[in-house]
């Protein structure tokens, strides 16, 4: 529930900005665009790493999906 109102609310600002402030909304979007190449060769760089965390990151949350299906 709380992730549909967090997206809601960054659905609603991201809008607004779009109506009212398109030049804060290019800012943001080349600031956006420095900072995920420099994630994007980051990422690479410790992909092994990256690719452990996130598939043990994957396992957690099958547990706790399964956890909650159990005990629901």
């Amino acid at each position: 529930m709380a992730a549909f109102i967090s997206i809601g609310i960054i659905s609603l600002l991201v809008g607004v900005l779009f109506i009212l402030s398109p030049d804060t909304l290019r800012r943001i979007n080349d600031w956006s665009m420095t900072m995920v190449s420099a994630f994007d060769r980051k990422a690479f760089k410790y992909r092994t790493g990256l690719g452990l965390t996130l598939i043990i990151a994957s396992i957690l949350f099958f547990f706790v999906a399964y956890y909650i299906s159990v005990r629901g």
